[in-house]
């Protein structure tokens, strides 16, 4: 590290402070004597495996600045030597202008690298004009794949300034960095970071909100740039909140060169001063840091950029999961993990082929979600069993305008699988084990909560809607709450589901959910809106608490010409109309003109005799009354239901809590 002192005058203070880029006036040395103070020596870097990789960030200073030895033709030939001497196996890369864009990677070639360059330009969408962010990679032992880039705004999917930063658009890019050597991955983002304190900030929140959305097999995950922020800089803390500083995380013996990254092209600079931290590389998961340098070396008495290289040799510690299987009847893939679980969405949402979305697949274990990242699968249309087994511990919330849930769209069929998770979306077809469900889904349970808000609407404990030819049956909703009292619709909310539609069917299904909270109607334990020739049977609420307007009961809320048959709802909550099973039943149904069900105190639910509401049958308690219902439809021929899907309904046993599946 140097041991000259900074001599420059007080006034340059301010432009340290404030960064570094094209924007910032870069002090430049002049060297009166031609001389410069020289680094102190540092050991090379430790020997480390074959499976170990460097990685670092660099902003290379834009070609339009710099007088003298400074000038682009006379620094270009040192900053590719530079690049080529740091022997990074990858880095990223800030101020890559038009002119260097052109220029440097040939230059590096003829200096001995071997990159591929990518450049994320931040004046048009595609990425391909103006002042670039980037990735260069050795392409004999990476490929990169995903590649995204984003503006640093409140439009980050548009050429945008962000928030009180007006003079440049702030940019990242980002890419999935698979090894050959190992077969390892991991995604790795790059950015530059604005001026504005609030900007960076903001940007520091969207870079975290950024890595969660790309990061969807919850790989290792590394950050590198320039974030013109100090180490105590609030956006420092936002990112260390996320991600682990490198510096800091690295074993202290193993950190080599200054503190220090911008040195603004001043070779008198004192980078032992940690304000002039600026650069820096973050790490995420299974990643083990075995080294950390800044290289402050001085090329031909100049430095190749006003800031200095920072690299790390790390090793990527996760071991991939084969998910194993075939995807057929006979041999599934089989998942046990989170990351089984994301890699599935990964192919399925983005239809590689690898995980198709009609092939069967089955959980062996529970599998839990807790502090990782949680990814939907689009559009299902196979077979998912989840043998008895749960997804636990799922925090997620929909932001992209679609239908949400584990499963957005099923069209196929999902089977006993359990779902314990806290959602929240802000789009219409919200469900605890899908969006929409067009398919089947048997056996299903659901624990937890559904916060709806904005146009939220059809939110239900199994599914937000149920249409078609879609059939919810033998599930459950074991406890938790819906809550849109914030949406600006959030109408048609049910303990099993939100709205039923077009012929579909709700059948031998039971909900203990606690609380239904809404700002619109429709809102009830079992279904919220039963639509025209849509069905109803053998299921039963215990709702209790309900926060909604207009038309709310325990049961069923609003039937339009729907076919309730033997339905029992919580005698003891209240309703927009005293006693009544249905809110509102506004017409007879197409197949059962009659809705029959029945009112039940909690009490009676759990011991007592119980009556079956379409026969009069009286039985000795409420879970025999419910097999003696689920008979009924069992013996309902299809001349009556011309539709009645190919189901086998659970039987069910008496519990202290009343009637649960055997």
């Amino acid at each position: 590290m140097k041991n000259t002192i900074w001599a420059a005058c007080l006034c340059l203070a301010s432009l340290f402070a404030a960064g570094c880029e094209d924007d910032f006036a870069t002090v430049l040395n002049l060297r009166d004597d031609g001389t410069t103070a020289p680094s102190d020596p540092t050991p090379d870097d430790p020997e480390v495996g074959a499976s170990a990789l460097k990685l670092g960030t660099y902003n290379l200073w834009i070609s339009t600045k710099g007088t003298g030895d400074y000038l682009w033709t006379n620094r270009r030939t040192i900053l590719a030597q530079s690049i080529v001497a740091n022997a990074f196996d990858i880095f990223g890369f800030q101020e890559a202008d038009e002119t260097i864009k052109n220029e440097l990677p040939v230059l590096v070639g003829q200096a001995g690298g071997n990159y591929e360059w990518w450049f994320f330009g931040r004046d048009n969408l595609s990425g391909t004009v103006g002042e670039a962010c980037g990735i260069a990679w050795n392409p004999d032992r990476f490929e990169l794949s995903d590649r995204r880039g984003f503006w640093l705004s409140e439009t980050p999917d548009e050429v945008s300034y962000g928030w009180d930063e007006t003079g440049y658009h702030r940019i990242a890019c980002a890419a999935t960095v698979k090894d050959r050597t190992t077969g390892k991955k991991f995604l790795l983002m790059v950015t530059h970071g604005p001026l504005s304190a609030n900007a960076r900030a903001k940007a520091a929140e969207l870079l975290v909100e950024r890595e969660q959305a790309y990061n969807a097999e919850g790989l290792p995950s590394i950050l590198v740039g320039d974030m013109n922020a100090a180490p105590d800089d609030a956006a420092s803390a936002t990112l260390r909140s996320h991600w682990s500083d490198a510096r800091t995380a690295t074993p202290v013996a193993n950190v080599y060169g200054p503190v220090g990254t911008f040195q603004s092209h001043k070779t008198t600079t004192d980078l032992s001063d940690e304000s002039r931290r600026i650069d820096y590389i973050y790490v995420r998961g299974e990643a083990e840091l075995l080294s950390y340098r800044t290289d402050d070396s001085v090329i031909g008495g100049i430095y190749p950029s006003d800031h200095c290289p920072v690299s790390v040799q790390l090793n990527i510690t996760y071991t991939p999961d084969e998910v194993e299987g075939s995807g057929t009847e006979a041999d599934p893939f089989r998942l046990d993990s989170a990351r089984d679980w994301n890699a599935i969405a990964a192919s399925m949402n983005n239809a590689t082929g690898v995980y198709p979305a009609d092939a069967c697949y089955r959980l062996t274990a529970d599998i839990d979600f807790t502090g990782k990242p949680f990814t939907a699968w689009a559009q299902f249309e196979g077979t998912l069993d989840g043998a008895g087994f749960a997804m636990k511990g799922i925090e997620a919330a929909n932001a992209d305008e679609k239908e949400f849930g584990p499963i957005r769209t099923n069209l196929g069929t999902v089977k006993h699988l359990a779902v314990e998770a806290a959602l929240a979306s802000a789009y219409r077809d919200f469900g605890g084990v899908a969006g929409i469900n067009k398919g089947t889904i048997d056996g299903a349970t659901f624990r937890g909560t559904l916060t709806g808000t904005a146009a939220a609407s059809y939110i239900g404990g199994i599914a937000g809607q149920n249409t078609e030819t879609g059939v919810v049956v033998n599930c459950a909703h074991l406890g938790g709450e819906i809550d849109a009292k914030t949406a600006t619709k959030a109408e048609n909310c049910g303990g099993i589901v939100g709205g039923l539609t077009k012929g579909a069917y709700v059948v031998n299904c039971y909900s203990l959910i606690d609380r239904i909270a809404s700002s619109n109607n429709n809102i009830a334990g079992i279904v919220g809106f039963v639509g025209n020739d849509s069905f109803v049977v053998n299921s039963y609420s215990t709702l209790a608490a309900i926060d909604a307007n207009g038309t709310y009961c325990s049961a069923v809320a609003y039937s339009k010409i729907g076919n309730l048959q033997n339905i029992y709802g919580n005698a003891d909550c209240t309703t927009s109309k005293a006693g009544a099973l249905v809110a509102n039943d506004k017409a007879a149904g197409t197949v059962w003109k009659t809705t029959t069900g029945a009112l039940l105190t909690l009490d009676r639910m759990k011991s007592g005799a119980v009556n079956v509401a379409s026969s009069g049958e009286s039985c000795p308690d409420f879970a025999a009354a419910l097999n003696a219902g689920a008979a009924i439809f069992d013996a309902t021929t299809t001349e009556t239901l011309a539709a009645k899907p190919a189901v086998t309904l659970r039987r069910w046993k008496m519990t202290e809590n009343g009637p649960a599946f055997e």
